[in-house]
């Protein structure tokens, strides 16, 4: 990964130095970054039917640990509610976007838009109307979000309703999701591109004023996401005594993996293990994780609100406490659409912008160029409410913890 580094560096100086230098040849390289987000778009809709298949399934088959289940969902909810309020406080108070000489969108952006847009949704009765798809296949090659739901949670219960005769479709689905790892993993490759023509273009447009709003951006996230994991260590050690210092001596190796791989889907097995060795029950961890890489990507949802208003802000798009509080219930689903892979987060972003019509989703191009450094800060935010939350639920169910780094599982009756 540190090639990529490397990659991504030299991607970013060079187009910087295109745009500046030569700025109405780095305005014709914005085809490469409209690319990549496009690439990266395309991936959202057999994410979210996986995603969606996988935890009807998970969900229907653990009818026995029903308890456990409805207590992850209630402490995934309830992080993620406090990762929109911290990065929405964060963002208000700091204004990263706030004051950048962007010109007004629809003059340098237009072209951006025009190959990305998307129709956004008219009203109720449009909604009601788009969420079911022409024919059962053509949720996938529409380009719309909301008939992919549909058509997920169709499959999903009918795999449920016939049992053993969909387990077949199941182990194709898992395949499948393997599949898209693997096609991220291609797709992050190209990131150093599709940031030089993004950077290019933009620096040609905007100029150079606008690359220190990026470091404002970073800023502000890592300073949300830090609070964020500050108060769930804070939470951990007031219900189950484990400290901040056993956390990090016990988790310090998967802390440093994720910084370098900027996925906290690597170190799943690890995270399991180690849980298990802190007392969290079998029972409990093999839900808790899995269930959280899909319900409890906190780091997401604190990236998209920082993002929507880094974007609303520089763009002069100002957003009513109405419809931040719109967006806010949006994230609340679209946060969960990035399964833990590297760049996922970035197209719960592009769905986000999709499925509201204030701010243009041909906007987040802008954001291209450091995108794999916020996923940093994203992946290794969401792995942390991970754990806290296994930890969470595993004593709200009765486990006690003893020992520095050592847990004691409740004895059964």
């Amino acid at each position: 990964m540190r090639h990529l580094y490397v990659q991504m560096l030299i991607g970013i100086v060079t187009g910087t130095l295109i745009g500046v230098l030569a700025p109405a040849f780095g305005r014709e390289l914005g085809p490469l970054g409209i690319a990549f987000v496009k690439a990266m778009r395309m991936m959202v809709p057999p994410v979210l039917f996986c995603t969606i298949v996988g935890g009807i399934v998970r969900h229907g088959a653990a009818r026995d640990t029903g308890a456990t289940v409805l207590r992850s969902l209630i402490v995934f909810l309830g992080i993620t509610v406090a990762a929109l309020a911290i990065g929405l406080g964060v963002a208000v108070l700091m204004q990263p976007g706030r004051g950048l000489p962007l010109l007004p969108y629809g003059t340098a952006m237009a072209e951006v838009e025009r190959q990305l847009a998307g129709r956004h949704i008219a009203g109720p009765g449009d909604f009601l109307v788009r969420i079911v798809p022409d024919t059962l296949f053509s949720a996938f090659t529409a380009g719309e979000v909301l008939p992919v739901l549909f058509v997920a949670g169709l499959v999903g219960f009918g795999l449920l309703r016939i049992g053993e005769a969909g387990a077949p479709i199941m182990r194709g689905i898992e395949a499948l999701t393997r599949l898209q790892f693997a096609i991220f993993g291609f797709l992050v490759r190209a990131a150093p591109v599709g940031a030089f023509g993004a950077i290019a273009y933009t620096v040609g447009t905007y100029g150079l004023g606008f690359l220190g709003s990026l470091g404002q951006l970073f800023a502000t996230l890592a300073l949300a996401c830090g609070l964020l994991i500050a108060v769930l260590v804070v939470l951990v050690w007031m219900t189950t005594g484990l400290g901040g210092g056993t956390l990090l001596r016990v988790f310090r190796d998967e802390i440093l993996i994720v910084l370098g791989t900027s996925s906290s889907e690597v170190v799943l097995p690890r995270l399991i293990l180690k849980l298990e060795a802190l007392g969290v029950p079998r029972s409990v961890v093999g839900l808790t994780v899995p269930l959280g890489y899909s319900l409890n990507l906190a780091g997401t949802a604190v990236y998209l609100v920082v993002a929507t208003l880094f974007l609303s802000e520089a763009l002069g798009m100002a957003l009513t406490p109405e419809r931040v509080a719109v967006y806010l219930g949006v994230m609340l689903v679209t946060s969960k659409a990035a399964a833990g892979v590297t760049g996922s987060g970035f197209s719960a972003l592009l769905l986000t912008l999709s499925l509201l019509p204030d701010i243009p989703v041909g906007a987040a191009a802008m954001l291209i160029a450091v995108d794999r450094f916020l996923s940093e800060i994203r992946a290794l935010t969401s792995g942390a409410a991970n754990v806290s939350a296994s930890l969470l639920v595993a004593h709200w169910g009765g486990t006690r913890f003893g020992g520095p780094g050592l847990g004691e599982q409740p004895h059964q009756p």
